[in-house]
């Protein structure tokens, strides 16, 4: 009966382990940082404050989180097109930017004829 016992324990501890490495590689995917070219647009107070920042990919809206560089990215970026390095996260059915970096694209001039 003690050897029954002890194996049942030890299976549910070799499950449980590896449900958590199968989520550990679950979250460790989402964390990857993903690269996207978009449109930043801003919203601001009566004070000139940053409420929200947006990068809309497409037809896609990313909410910014608004940290220091999410701040930044709508300081210097506001209603120009940025390539922008974030963790992107789904919360209530919105998407979500944690961003890591940005920059400016230039809009490629057109040929001269």
């Amino acid at each position: 009966m003690n050897t029954r016992v002890l194996v049942s324990v030890f299976a549910i501890v070799a499950l449980a382990l590896g449900f958590g490495i199968v989520a550990n590689s679950v979250n460790a995917q989402e964390e990857k940082p993903q690269t996207l070219i978009g449109t930043v647009s801003v919203s601001d107070d009566d004070d000139g404050n940053i409420t929200a920042v947006k990068l809309t990919v497409g037809e896609t809206v990313y909410n910014v989180t608004l940290d220091e560089n999410g701040r930044k990215l709508g300081a210097q970026m506001a209603d120009k097109k940025a390539e922008v390095t974030a963790i992107v996260r789904e919360q209530d059915d919105e998407k979500w930017l944690v961003v890591k970096s940005f920059k400016e694209v230039k809009e490629e001039e057109a040929p001269q004829e």
